[in-house]
This record gives structure tokens, C-alpha cells and sequence, in this order.
């Protein structure tokens, strides 16, 4: 799937967009869960989806994973992303797939808080 997972940086005051990214993925498995909550699929035995309470993380360093901000500017952003943006994955519930962080970046480093789920 070419795009899982979509990223917004927006600007705190006009919600204009600065930048942008994607997270591809070539196989959806429940790498890491919350305690409690068992892993169902595993690429390696060919099952693929994403089980409730459990994550398919990738490492950053993997190719669309980030969003470049080579000419970003310090200052507040708010980072938007949006999981399934083309509603592509079946799911019982499209109402928590998009989430707003606060990000303060000094030009070295990022801080991210206040992350939400929003509607838009």
C-alpha cells in the first residue's frame, strides 16, 4: 500500500501546510502490543491486519517513515496525521484515524505533545 498513513506539519496560526509525508507499508502485523492484548498477525505466516490494542511500527530510518523538514523554520507547528486516508483497510470505527500533536521545533531538535484524536 502506497500510502497507510498521511502527515501534515501546519502552521500553529493558518493551519497552512509546510510540509509534508507518508508511511508506506508492504505488510500490516501486530509487531508490539499493549499488555493484555495478544498478536494476531504476523507477515512471516502470511496473515496480515492490525489487532486491536497492537502496533506495526517501523524504524525511522526506513524510507517514508518521516517527513523532511530540511527547510522548516524554528518555531510551533501542529502535526497532523491520518491513518487509512483513502479508507482503503476495512474497520469498524473511522472516527479515531486522525490525530493532532503540538510540536516545538528549535532547529536541532522536535517536542511533541498534546496529541489528541480529532475529527479532522
Amino acid at each position: 500500500m502506497d500510502e497507510f498513513s498521511h502527515y501534515d506539519l501546519l502552521e500553529v496560526t493558518t493551519g497552512r501546510k509546510v510540509a509534508e509525508g507518508h508511511k508506506a507499508s508492504f505488510c500490516l502485523e501486530d509487531t508490539t502490543c499493549d499488555f493484555g492484548h495478544l498478536k494476531r498477525y504476523a507477515c512471516t505466516s502470511h496473515t496480515q491486519g492490525l489487532s486491536p490494542g497492537c502496533y506495526d511500527t517501523y524504524n525511522a530510518d526506513i524510507d517514508c517513515q518521516w517527513i523532511d523538514i530540511t527547510d522548516i523554520q524554528p518555531g510551533n507547528y501542529i502535526l497532523k496525521l491520518q491513518v487509512n486516508p483513502k479508507y482503503l483497510i476495512l474497520e469498524s470505527d473511522f472516527t479515531n484515524n486522525v490525530v493532532r500533536c503540538n510540536i516545538h521545533y528549535t532547529g536541532r531538535f522536535v517536542t511533541t505533545t498534546n496529541c489528541k484524536i480529532s475529527q479532522s
